[in-house]
């Protein structure tokens, strides 16, 4: 196969430019000799014929005095002088010998020259000889003014002929002519030029970009990768840039199918992902599945690093493969979760020596010396839609319950929970948006002083047909997302905006959350400092959440005293509470919990646990307030304890308007 000879733009146009060259040099020597052609024989002739006009006028005159072949022959003599190589000669025709006679040698000269001959007939002759000579006979016709010398002759006869003969380049041309001629030959040059020009540049730049571009859309149009352009033509750069379209092509479509197989298999495990797992099952008839998750895996990823948690994933995958079923697959689903289906039920038996297998996993890296690693797992079985999400669900009821795994057929009830989560969820996000998370007050008395001057500010969300939603319908959905956030915000700036001018005390829920939220902490010191009374201001910490970092809460708690407002213990006797824990904090209420109050006046224990509380309180000059007020019982032991402060619906049902708070 020979070698494709190519040429480049740059030669295309220097060959084209050439070849214009020569065919308008070509072109130019057609028209130069076509122009001298018809110079010679229309210019030359007209030339030729004033000459001769001349002539026959200078010797008219001299006729009318009367000339002999002397005074013709010096005539003639002198006119041949007038332009340089121009020779004139004149023969008389029969007419004129007639009357004036014969000159012999002229007689001679018409006999033997045909084209002498042929001018007495009354021809005008022009003719270019070889030397470029041009020759030109004019015949002298009879008018009325040369009867009266000739009487022998009529109008319209032939007196004689004028024989002129020149150069060519003697012609005279005049300047209308010349320009005429100039422009004709400017336009016909570029006429040829632009036409070649545009027809090279068309056929080959033109035609082959076009054809190019059209094979690129009809490529685009398809989305086929496999698809290659082919141009027609011998330019270099077009070849190149189909080479290097068509090499393009060839690497989009290998990182293509590359990606793609990328998409389905985990880079750290090499096995299967979610995506594969999905694409498996699709179409397939009903299969089973075990949904294993690595416990407290984060908190191991934290301690090790990240590093070393792959290497855990990678040496979990290595085991799996060993260990299950031949008839099962494995993929690797999420961040540290492992899916095994099969188109067999479930064995425990099986199950338990995979999880046991897992757990007695030896691992060679010193840093992970001693690590044991222990699995929850969900089971799914025979089912063919929702597999991963029912797996999940049966995995989330194993984790809340404590167990090694757990079926999905036992764990329907949780799924309950994730619609009602996923409800909720949607109805608090638009609750925030449109404003329905409002707060509402519950009264506080001092005990002995009937006269309401505090109050506790309680959340409230307003579904859109109106409906009031306490705490305990959404707040724990709200805790396990980024919503707990934003409704504690609310809740920090409706209060306060609330009570600016009111003269009563209030409170706020806060959880431990809310105080490791460095955003939350600013909104609260900036509300405190532009709060007229923050002496009026109470923040309750929910005793019920589990306190490790008490630190960083005793610095809360110092700035908050600092800033002028109080610390209560919410829930207080529900928990982790015990007096070693209350010394590390220094608050100024405990908030006895609920459950000890409601059964302050029949249950025994309640009293007596009610009672230390208040006298520990006492000792370290702590104010209680006791929530759960129902009824005018349970009020006078709270009295009769000495619990200074008592809510509860005895004393006000929460609202959204307080009457007994003046402002001013």
């Amino acid at each position: 196969m020979s070698k494709e000879k190519l040429v480049t733009i740059r030669r295309h146009m220097l060959n084209t430019i050439g070849i214009f060259l020569i065919i308008s040099l070509a072109v130019e020597l057609a028209v130069g000799f076509y122009l001298k052609k018809q110079a010679l024989n229309n210019l030359a002739i007209e030339d030729a014929r004033h000459s001769s006009e001349l002539v026959f006028e200078n010797l008219y005159t001299k006729m009318q005095e009367g000339w002999s072949k002397e005074d013709i022959k010096k005539i003639l003599e002198r006119l041949n002088t007038i332009r340089p190589g121009m020779k004139i000669q004149m023969y008389r025709s029969p007419v004129v010998e007639e009357l004036y006679g014969r000159i012999d040698e002229d007689y001679e000269k018409v006999r033997s020259d045909s084209l002498l001959k042929e001018a007495m007939l009354g021809h005008e002759i022009i003719r270019i000889d070889k030397q470029n000579t041009i020759r030109y006979l004019y015949p002298i016709r009879v008018e009325q003014r040369c009867i009266q010398c000739h009487p022998n002759a009529s109008v319209g006869d032939i007196n004689g002929v004028i024989d002129i003969t020149l150069p060519a380049q003697q012609i005279i041309l005049s300047l209308d002519q010349m320009i005429f001629y100039f422009i004709l030959t400017l336009a016909l040059f570029l006429l040829l030029f632009f036409a070649l020009f545009y027809w090279v540049f068309d056929r080959r730049l033109v035609k082959p970009l076009t054809a190019l571009s059209t094979e690129i859309a009809k490529i685009r149009e398809d989305s086929d990768l496999e698809q290659r352009i082919h141009i027609d033509s011998d330019c270099k750069e077009l070849k190149v840039l189909e080479r290097s379209f068509n090499t393009m092509m060839s690497r989009i479509r290998f990182y293509y199918e590359k990606l793609l197989a990328s998409l389905f298999i985990d880079p750290l495990t090499k096995l299967g992902n979610i995506y594969r797992l999905k694409k498996d099952l699709e179409g397939k008839k009903p299969v089973s599945m075990l949904l294993l998750n690595i416990d407290r895996f984060k908190e191991l990823n934290d301690y090790y690093g990240f590093e070393l948690g792959d290497k855990v994933l990678k040496d979990i995958a290595e085991n799996l493969k060993k260990i299950i079923p031949g008839n099962t697959k494995l993929y690797r689903i999420g961040g540290s979760e492992f899916a095994i289906v099969g188109y067999d039920r479930c064995d425990p038996k099986k199950i338990e020596e995979i999880m046991n297998e897992l757990h007695r996993i030896v691992f060679e890296s010193t840093e992970l010396e001693g690590l044991r690693i222990t699995v929850t797992g969900g089971v799914v079985e025979n089912q063919s839609d929702r597999l991963i999400e029912k797996a999940s669900v049966a995995l989330n009821a194993a984790k809340k319950r404590k167990k090694p795994y757990e079926y999905y057929r036992n764990a329907t009830g949780l799924e309950a929970d994730y619609k009602r989560h996923i409800r909720w969820m949607k109805e608090i996000e638009d609750a925030i948006d449109e404003g329905r998370i409002v707060p509402y007050f519950q009264p506080i008395v001092k005990v002995g002083d009937k006269k309401i001057r505090r109050y506790e500010v309680l959340v409230r969300l307003i579904d859109k047909n109106g409906n009031v939603h306490v705490p305990e319908e959404f707040l724990e959905v709200a805790q396990n997302s980024r919503l707990y956030a934003k409704i504690t915000q609310i809740m920090i700036k409706e209060a306060f905006a609330y009570f600016k001018e009111c003269r009563c005390s209030f409170s706020l829920n806060l959880s431990i959350n809310d105080i490791k939220d460095a955003q939350c902490k600013d909104l609260i010191y900036k509300a405190l400092r532009d709060y007229p009374s923050p002496e009026r201001v109470t923040f309750e910490i929910l005793e019920s959440e589990e306190i490790s970092d008490f630190e960083q809460i005793n610095d809360f708690i110092r700035n908050i005293h600092w800033l002028g407002a109080k610390i209560a213990i919410d829930d207080f006797g529900n928990g982790y509470s015990n007096f070693h824990y209350l010394l590390k904090m220094k608050v100024d209420y405990y908030k006895i919990d609920a459950s000890l109050i409601r059964y302050l006046v029949t249950d025994e224990d309640s009293k007596m646990l009610v009672e230390s509380i208040v006298h520990f309180a006492k000792r370290l000059g702590i104010e209680t307030i006791a929530e759960y007020v129902e009824n005018e019982e349970i009020a006078e032991m709270c009295a009769q304890l000495g619990i200074d402060y008592l809510q509860g619906y005895y004393i006000g049902k929460p609202k959204a308007v307080i009457q007994e708070c003046h402002r001013g």
